[in-house]
């Protein structure tokens, strides 16, 4: 069976990507990690058990929990695992999944050049995802068919 391990640490749109992947690809089995630290846990312990990588690129550093705050925002994290991720040679594919459209100082479009160069074993794409609208699910679809289907 196919794998796909989302990393994502916003609720709501974790919820709709979980949601998206049930739907459109049911008999792949998916798995959630919520925080850089248990992203980086289960890609450098298990990554190339994966046919794919869905990663934001901002994240807690901590998993939430009732009686956590979830640490401090890293917001480079997404970029912290693509490059242990290279280090590793872990070639597992990524798509970026972000809501962002500028990275420090950087435009999407930019940054999207910036990772096809130093990761080019890894990332393959980027998605902008909006709760308020649905083309990143065709956008989405269309990647992964692309990649592993």
């Amino acid at each position: 069976m196919k794998k796909i391990l989302l990393v994502e640490d916003y609720e709501e749109k974790a919820s709709n990507i979980l949601a998206f992947l049930r739907q459109e690809f049911s008999n792949y089995e998916v798995t959630h990690c919520a925080s850089y630290n248990s992203a980086q846990e289960e890609i450098f312990e298990r990554g190339s058990d994966y046919s794919l990588i869905l990663l934001d690129m901002s994240m807690s550093t901590y998993d939430l929990s009732t009686d956590a705050s979830g640490g401090l925002p890293e917001p480079s994290a997404g970029q912290y695992i693509l490059e242990g991720m290279f280090l590793r040679q872990i070639m597992t594919p990524v798509i970026v999944v972000t809501m962002y459209n500028v990275f420090g100082r950087k435009q999407l479009d930019a940054f999207d050049i910036d990772l096809k160069n130093d990761y080019p074993q890894n990332y393959k794409s980027y998605i902008y995802y909006s709760s308020q609208k649905n083309d990143w699910k065709n956008q989405l679809k269309k990647q992964i068919k692309e990649i592993i289907a």
